[in-house]
């Protein structure tokens, strides 16, 4: 399990809205993937812009309608 730790990479993209993260991020990881790299996604954006791309485009819920609907 230590081997696989140290081979672990983070990559963040981080700016205002309407910059192109969600696309840069989505390419990125489409091309590691292709690599053979195994690779999570974790978006944080409230209209789940990261998933719906890897998705394409189907629906799904979000955190923030999940917690709407059990408050």
């Amino acid at each position: 399990m230590e081997s696989r730790m140290s081979s672990l990479r983070q990559i963040a993209f981080y700016g205002k809205g309407g910059i192109g993260k969600s696309t840069t991020s989505q390419n990125t990881l489409a091309a590691l993937a292709e690599m053979g790299h195994r690779i999570l996604i974790v978006g944080c954006d409230p209209k789940a812009d990261s998933t719906r791309l890897i998705l394409h485009a189907k629906a799904q819920d979000t955190i923030l309608s999940l917690a709407a609907a059990a408050g």
